[in-house]
């Protein structure tokens, strides 16, 4: 097992049994949009993930306006963890997904983040009502196909979820 998988295991574990059900329901549901939303010319987009209240999670889009209500865009540290913390409080649990390319979309001018010729990364920002502190997560993906290229999540992803899971 790589790093990754194991610190995304050992954090999932140390949460108690209820937050950590309602966390890999949020990064479940983050596995399961995220590649139908991706794009190679745009890359991650920003997405909130968050509960719905019915035992599932919905993702929809943020935009700039949201975020900004938490401080000064070109300062991701400001408000990374605080667009999650505030979902939370309203839906339990929820996650703020976004890639490396952010600045560059944020300014307009670039390109700040990784340059569009180079795979954009994901980032997840993860809080719950019932944990103090809000988790990261990066869970890597590669890209398949030429001509209609698609995001695919490493083998270790769903693995290190299902074994979260197991408990």
């Amino acid at each position: 097992m790589n790093r990754q998988a194991t610190y995304t295991l050992d954090t999932l574990r140390a949460l108690d049994p209820a937050a950590r059900t309602d966390v890999l329901r949020v990064l479940d549901q983050v596995v399961a949009d995220l590649p139908a939303r991706w794009s190679r010319g745009r890359g991650v987009p920003q997405l909130m993930v968050s509960l719905d209240g019915r035992g599932g999670a919905r993702t929809e889009r943020t935009g700039l306006r949201e975020l900004s209500r938490h401080g000064h865009l070109d300062e991701l540290h400001r408000w990374v963890d605080a667009v999650p913390r505030e979902k939370a409080r309203e839906h339990g649990c929820a996650a703020l997904v976004h890639g490396d390319r952010i600045h560059a979309r944020i300014n307009r001018i670039g390109p700040f983040g990784a340059p569009r010729f180079v795979p954009d990364s994901r980032h997840l920002r993860l809080a719950h009502r019932d944990v103090r502190l809000t988790l990261g997560f990066a869970f890597p993906f590669r890209t398949e196909g030429r001509l209609f290229p698609r995001l695919v999540f490493h083998d270790w992803v769903s693995e290190t979820l299902d074994r979260a899971r197991r408990g």
